[in-house]
């Protein structure tokens, strides 16, 4: 098992403690100090602006939200990245109890604060981060504090991002695949990089404890099956899934199993490496004309199908930061200097596919 983290340390701005967690007993509260004394240190340097710090044999992983510094020491050989996750995700969870985490919030939050940190990590092993959950039997309001509540059956089961007994009138099930391309393009116009970065977002109003399953069209499943693969499949790199999918499941049989939490949430990321066309390629022209004016030519050329539309499409033009007074005109949409860029953005409401 991965080491574990020391301690959590809460800051103010100026590196004064405001809340802090022993897990372990192997740091104490000094090391915040020395922590704080450190960051000064490389503040200065732009490249030692890193989010893992270590010093004499501790290590320090921090993000910074607002005026807070939230900050893990660690003394053992821990995963970083899995760490730096969960204070984001602990930022989740501040937002969530007071609407937006801020020093004035901890200080007026004491007592949740530290019942949050007893329930989110155990002896410095990250354990529930689920802010619905946790919300069942840690209230905000003092009065209630007082009785005695059973645990929620999500902190006891393995399903625990989901809670039991939810009813709907209506089961429904919303799934939006959201993709950006990235392309890199040199001054000959040819394509050096390009790749798809998507998402498969869902919304869940499903009654119980719903199995949830989806297939999709990927190369290894349908080449195992023996079944043709041309123009029909991709390649998909570097998936990353939601906790409640079954990462057995998906490895045997490439299906996508699991029981949905309640609502909104990512249920898988990945990234596309393929030769990708521009759905819109723009081409500019540059000309000066003396050494204090220059004129720019942009022509923007949709490539998808006709029958096809883009929509709010926005194309920025970089210009010298020293422009004045530029004089724009444009076929379509509408173009104005946004000085604040150092740009002359060009909107298009509507564009069709197979125009220029």
């Amino acid at each position: 098992m991965a080491g574990a983290a020391s301690a959590l340390f809460l800051l103010d701005i100026k590196g004064r403690v405001l809340v802090w967690r022993d897990y372990r007993g192997d740091v104490s509260a000094t090391q915040a100090e020395r922590f704080f004394t450190k960051l000064i240190e490389e503040e200065g340097d732009s490249e030692s602006q890193d989010p893992v710090v270590c010093d004499n044999g501790v290590t320090y992983m921090f993000i910074q939200h607002n005026n807070v510094y939230l900050m893990i020491a660690s003394r053992q050989n821990c995963n970083a990245a899995s760490l730096l996750l969960f204070l984001h995700r602990l930022v989740d969870v501040f937002k969530h109890y007071f609407e937006e985490l801020e020093e004035e919030s901890l200080r007026d939050n004491f007592v949740v604060v530290y019942e949050l940190l007893d329930e989110i990590m155990d002896f410095g092993y990250p354990q529930y981060t689920e802010a619905k959950i946790l919300s069942e039997f840690i209230k905000t309001d003092a009065y209630r504090m007082e009785v005695t509540q059973r645990p929620p059956m999500a902190v006891t089961n393995a399903v625990s991002w989901r809670s039991e007994g939810i009813r709907y009138k209506k089961n429904e099930v919303f799934l939006d695949v959201v993709e950006s391309v990235n392309i890199l393009v040199n001054s000959n116009g040819q394509i050096i990089r390009s790749d798809v970065v998507g998402a498969l977002k869902m919304r869940t109003y499903l009654s119980g404890m719903p199995e949830c399953k989806l297939g999709l069209n990927d190369r290894v499943l349908l080449e195992a099956q023996g079944r043709t693969t041309k123009g029909k499949a991709i390649d998909l790199d570097d998936v990353k899934f939601h906790q409640c999918v079954r990462l057995a499941r998906f490895e045997n049989d490439r299906t996508i199993s699991f029981i949905p939490p309640d609502g909104a949430f990512d249920l898988m990321t990945y990234r596309l490496s393929t030769q990708v066309k521009p759905l819109i390629w723009v081409e500019a022209q540059v000309e000066r004309h003396s050494r204090s004016r220059i004129e720019f030519t942009v022509k923007a050329r949709s490539q998808f199908k006709e029958r096809s539309t883009a929509t709010n499409v926005e194309i920025e033009l970089p210009v010298p930061s020293d422009s004045t007074n530029p004089n724009v005109r444009s076929s379509m949409g509408s173009a104005s200097y946004a000085p604040e860029k150092d740009a002359l953005v060009w909107k298009i409401k509507s564009f069709p596919g197979g125009k220029v």
